[in-house]
This record gives C-alpha cells, structure tokens and sequence, in this order.
C-alpha cells in the first residue's frame, strides 16, 4: 500500500468512528439510556440524507441498526433485499423489511397525525371548558335554591357529604378532559410507522401495532423494547379485519379488560396491493370524527386502463384514461371509502389526497351523521372520456343536489334525479368515440385548512428527523393551490373557529380546530390536462405552461397547477377554448408543415374549426361555415357507407344544438354584442362560467395572447413541487412472505 493511500485510510477510519460516537451522543440524548452499549458499530452507507444504518449487537443476536426520524428498527443481516435483478451495493437497505423510498410517505403521515390530534385535543378542550361552564351554572344555579332556614347542623352534613363522596358537576367535567389519543397500524410490519408515531406525537397515549405474521410482531416486540416504547406500543397478532370488527363489541372510553381501547382516534392502512379490503372494517373501528389514513398501491388498477373490471370490483369504478388517470384514481379510492362508510350512516371529510410516485395517500376524516349521507349520491359522477382522441372529458352527477328556500326563507336541500347523457357518443371537438368511468368522487380532495396546519408545523420541524420538508411543503402547497375558488385572507385565518368560546379564553388557544367543508361541496371543476398531450394531438412543440396560464389568464379564466403530474394545468376555461387557444399556438407561435395532420385524425378535425374557416365566408353565418368544415371532414375520415352515415348525423346533431343555444342567448339578451367584434380585455370584462356556458363568446372572436408574464408565478420561495426519481430501478417491491 502506498504512503498516501495510508494516510488516507486513517483519516477515513477516525471520521467513521467519529460519526459513530455522534450517533451514540444522539442516541442518548433522545432518552435511549437503557440500551447495552454497541459492540461493534460502522457505517454500512452513507446518503445526503444521513440515515444512520450500523451493525450492531443486542440480546446475543446481531442487527442492522436503520434510524428513520426518531426510531430504530433491527434488520437482521440475513433479510433478504428486494427482488430486484442487478441491485447494486448500495441499494442494499431498500428491502422487503425496510424501504427508504417511503419515508416520504412516514414522514407526511406523522405530521397530518399531528396535525389532526392537536385539532382533536384543542376540540376536547372546548368542549371540557362548556362542559365546566355549564356546571359551573347549575351548581350556582342549586346554591341560590338552598333555603337559608336549614338548620346549620343539616348544611355541615351535606358539606361533609359532598366532601366525602360523589365529585361535583364540575369536578366530573375536570376528569372527562384526561387527553386520550389512540392509533391503530393495522398492518404494521416491523412496527416502523408505530414506533414514529408513539417516539413523535408527544400527546400520543397508545399505539395498537397489528400483523398476521407471527415472525413480525417477534420482530416489532425487539424493535419496541430497543426503542424503550413498551408503555405506548401494544403489539397484536391477528388478522387487521376481524380486530376492527372485534371493536364493535366493546364501549369506548370504557377499559374494562387490560387490553381494552375501544374505537380509534386514528386508523392507518399501508398494506401491500390495495386497501379495499379493508375499508368496510376501518370506517366502523374509527371514532366519530376520527381519521383514517390509507395507502394504496396498486395503481396499475386504478390508474389504468388495463384492468377495468378488477378496479369496479375493488373500488365500485371504472378507471378513467389519459393522463388525469391518477386523479381519477384518487377519486375511485375515495368512491370506495364513502360507499363503505354510507352503509353506516357514516360521512367522509377528505382532508387529504395526494398520489404519490407509484402509490396514492388519502386521509379521510370520518362524521357520524346519516343527514350528510343523503349528499354522497350527488358528490358522485360519471366521466364521459375521449381517451382514443382529443383528451377532452365532460362530467355528469349520479344526482342532482339543489338548495332550495322554504316557506321562512330558510335554506334546504332537495335531491333527485340528474338529466343525462350530457354527451354524445361522439367527442364534440374531435368526433373521437367516448368511453364511460366512474362512478367516482365528485366532491373536494382536500381541506385547505388541514394542509395549511401541516404547513405552518414545517418551519419548527426538525430536518435531522424529517428528511423530506422540501419535497412535502412542495407537494402540499401545490395541493392547496388546486382549489380554484381557495381564497383564505389573513382576516379569515384568524377568526374564531365556529363553535368556540367566549369569554375569557383566548382565541388561539382554538387555532388548532380544522373547520369542516360543507357536505354538499361539489368540485366544480375536476381533473387536469397534459400540455404535451394537447400538442402531441395537434403534432406541434409543446407550448409551454406560462404561455397556457398567460393566454387562459387573458382570457378572464383562472388556472392553476395539479400535484399528481408536472406540466399540467387545472382550469375552468371550457374545452372549446382550451382548443381555440392551442389552434391559435399553432397559427401564432408554433406552425405545423402541411400534412402532418392526417385527414380524419382528431388533431386535423380539430385544426378544422380554425378561425380562418370559420370566418372564412364574409357575412356567413359562423354555425353554418362551422358545419361545412366538419361535413367535409367528414368525406375524408369516412371509413364506409355506415361510419359516414353516422358522422353525419353527430355533426348535424351538434349544428342544430348551437343554433337553439344562439336562439336562446339571442332571445334572453337582444342587445348582446354580435359575434366578430373586438372582444374587451379581462380586466373590462370576464366571461361567464355558468353550468350550461350562457353567454359565452363563440371560441373564433377570442383574442388569445400569450402572455409568458402574466402566466408566470411570482413565489416568495423556490419549492419542490416535482421530485425526480430517488435512485435507478426505484419502486414497489415484492410482497414479503411472512414466517410461521
């Protein structure tokens, strides 16, 4: 060995054993005192992120020491990894037993729990302190009732009786309010997700950590009594169904056998595959109001074409195609969880629903309340698709919810049957065929008031215990930001949650609560497009994102991004003028050669009802030169006698439906501006997003600008919205075989 490689060698060695002593020194300070000293102890890897992963001695037997956030699991050395070919070295630790890819998904988990246990401790607190209010009330109430005639030998007895033996009203209030905050891992695994969540949640009073595998609870007991959390951390071997159903028998709050918890504040499904199975027993296991958080992976079924009657069977939909599939997927997920939960009486609350590299991560808060169960029929919706054409979609409600006045003038709602189709079998923009999706959820996907509690804990979060802040306040403020209607002022994040009380009690000491949506909601304006998509079918560049929100800001429409994919665009801009726009990127900014649209294709119908041929004819009528364009369209596409036969009906279909829209608009405002004149700007006038377009402009008179200035966003910090690939050949892992 050479003198320099030497030199190096040693100073390599001190800096390993350096590092080890610091991790002893973090060790002991976190509270791990009563851990046997490591025998022998080196680092086996080293990342950006620092996980701590040694080998170590405990119990006679030795262990891969691997540190996520503020707990240790033991890997024996022996685990197999994952089953992936031609694993390099150091992907080594990404196994069956532990997979660093999800800490993300650990991470977020922990701080939503928080999150949400702090709203239910600040909830209980309210409402102890009416409790002891209205106590305090009736007791003032008894003391002016008392005769002033009794004798004083008579009071001191009732005094020493009311001393000895049964507490008073507001005594009894006092002790209601002992903090109570459970959680169930249903299929915990190594018990790593239960171990962060007793070790990190500090009002955390019982973890119930279930497996069916035998071996695995042996290897959550040593990781729980190496992590000195035996008080919090109750391990149990069963199946997760029949431990839930095993809840209904037993009253909450009322511990009257040793293992006794009752229904759960929080229930967290992370199985391997999907989570339906599981759905039926969770939403009965958790308590009123409770939160369940639930993971699935199998998104080749539910964001996939391929597998449509497995996902109706799973979730009780038909997947959507394209790519908004992943939305799609979120909505049949949580078109499962209401279905399961509806046949109870039980509402959800979406608070949370992101999909996630190849998984989705819902978080549900669950109501008792059959009066909000009469709104899931109309916070669902069947998606009529163009997924072999254009991309365009148009949804329709399963039924109808409107509000209504009673006699008083009060507000009600009424529900019945919703009118359909709302469209034809025949795409109106590229007269591709349409297929059908759903039934899905219609409602919000998130509570904007629960993401912004995550987001106001990550400036205090400590990133030597949370890896990934970035990538999680990136991903969550994106998902915020989908709300197109979102407008929180500061005045209003600071008002007093409904409900709270007055008095002398300051108003934050109930900032925590997380104010509920209104059951009805139903989201307006659902999916994202794919900007490469839409130029993919017109074969042109893509146009970039700041000139599609530039030209769609112009036009009075608002815009925004879609956490699920990069490069897309959620809107409430209509899909005619979506096209106007992209028709306009062609002739303004990125022109196609000649014939590199083939006749018939939907980018070449679709390039059809350009502006130039509509108002190709001087004085003709726009519907009319419309008409000619898709009939000649038509003789070209045309694969027989037949096709064309039917072509030709769909086109004279929709001529006839845009001349009774323009009677209609003509009658209900004869001094409306004709179409072809100069169009005002957005500031002057904003076009109307009513349900049925009424008085919307013709696409052709639009003025589209791209405007790359007004589409760019101006944020205060850089996020991570978008985070690429962790490491090569990254993804699920086989199911790992549990042992008998």
């Amino acid at each position: 060995m050479s003198p320099h490689l030497g030199v190096l060698y040693r100073a390599l060695s001190v800096h390993f054993r350096l590092r080890s002593h610091r991790a002893i020194a973090r060790c002991t300070a976190l509270g791990f005192q009563q851990r046997p000293p490591l025998r022998r102890v080196y680092s086996t890897r080293s990342s950006a992120a620092e996980m701590a992963e040694q080998l170590i001695q405990y119990d006679g037997t030795e262990y891969r020491a691997v540190k996520e956030g503020l707990a240790y699991i033991l890997n024996p050395p022996a685990q197999a990894p994952g089953t992936k070919r031609d694993r390099k070295a150091d992907e080594q630790s990404q196994s069956v037993f532990y997979n660093p890819i999800q800490q993300f998904n650990r991470d977020l988990s922990v701080l939503a729990i928080r999150a949400y246990g702090e709203h239910l401790l600040a909830l209980k607190k309210q409402k102890a302190e009416k409790r002891k209010q209205k106590a305090a009330a009736s007791d003032l109430a008894k003391g002016k009732k008392r005769k002033r005639e009794e004798v004083d030998v008579k009071e001191q007895t009732e005094d020493q009786t009311q001393g000895q033996g049964n507490p008073t009203t507001a005594q009894q209030a006092e002790q209601d309010t002992a903090p109570s905050f459970t959680i169930l891992d249903a299929l915990s695994a190594t018990g790593l997700r239960a171990l962060r969540y007793a070790s990190e949640i500090p009002f955390t009073s019982c973890v119930v950590a279930n497996d069916l595998s035998p071996s695995a609870i042996e290897s959550m007991k040593t990781n729980i009594k190496y992590n000195s959390l035996g008080e919090k951390i109750r391990p149990n071997t069963g199946d997760a169904r029949a431990y839930m159903y095993s809840l209904l028998n037993q009253q909450a709050n009322t511990p009257t056998v040793e293992n006794h918890l009752g229904k759960f504040d929080v229930i967290d499904l992370d199985p391997y595959g999907s989570a339906a199975p599981f759905m039926d027993a969770a939403v009965q296991g958790v308590k009123d109001g409770g939160l369940l958080c639930v993971t699935c992976t199998d998104a080749g079924v539910w964001a996939s074409y391929g597998y449509p009657e497995k996902s109706f069977a799973l979730y009780g939909g038909i997947p959507v195609k394209g790519p908004h599939c992943h939305e799609g997927g979120l909505r049949l997920i949580l078109h499962g969880l209401a279905a399961s939960a509806a046949k109870y009486g039980l509402a959800i609350e979406p608070l949370l629903s992101l999909s996630i590299d190849f998984y989705a991560r819902v978080f549900v808060r669950v109501h008792r309340s059959p009066a909000e169960v009469k709104y899931i029929s109309g916070n669902m919706m069947m998606v009529y698709n163009c997924d072999a054409g254009c991309g365009a979609w148009s949804t329709q409600p399963i039924t109808q919810t409107k509000q209504k006045l009673d006699k008083k003038g009060n507000p009600f709602y009424h529900f019945g049957f919703a009118q359909g189709p709302v469209a034809d079998s025949r795409c109106g923009h590229c007269g591709s065929r349409t297929h059908l999706s759903g039934p899905m959820w219609a409602g919000p996907l998130h509570n904007a008031h629960f993401i912004r509690r995550i987001l106001d804990m990550l400036p205090q979060a400590d990133r030597d215990v949370y890896h990934t802040i970035d990538r999680i306040e990136g991903m969550l403020t994106t998902a915020m930001e989908e709300d197109l209607n979102l407008e929180i002022s500061s005045d209003e994040a600071n008002q007093t949650p409904p409900g709270t009380v007055g008095g002398d009690i300051p108003v934050n000491e109930y900032s925590a609560i997380i104010p509920r949506l209104d059951p009805a909601a139903r989201e307006e304006y659902p999916f994202y497009f794919s900007l490469s998509a839409l130029s993919k079918v017109l074969h042109t560049s893509t146009i970039s994102i700041d000139a599609m929100r530039g030209a769609i800001r112009h036009l009075g429409y608002r815009s925004t991004r879609s956490h699920a994919r990069p490069n897309t665009i959620r809107t409430d801009a209509p899909w005619e003028v979506i096209w106007e726009i992209m028709r306009e990127w062609v002739r303004q900014k990125s022109p196609i050669r000649e014939g590199a649209l083939k006749p018939g294709s939907p980018g070449a119908v679709i390039m059809s009802k350009s502006r130039e041929n509509v108002q190709g004819c001087e004085g003709e009528d726009p519907s009319l030169a419309l008409l000619k364009t898709e009939l000649q369209a038509v003789t070209e596409e045309a694969k027989d006698v037949k096709d064309m036969v039917t072509k030709i009906e769909a086109a004279l279909y929709r001529s006839g439906a845009r001349q009774a829209f323009g009677r209609k608009r003509r009658e209900s405002d004869p001094q409306r501006e004709q179409p072809g004149t100069t169009q005002k700007g957005p500031q002057d006038t904003k076009p109307p997003r009513s349900p049925n377009g009424t008085g919307r402009p013709h696409p052709s008179t639009l003025e589209v600008v791209f405007d790359e200035a007004l589409g760019r966003e101006t944020a205060k910090k850089r996020l991570v919205r978008y985070q690429i690939n962790p490491r090569e050949n990254w993804g699920p892992l086989s199911r790992a075989s549990g042992g008998k």
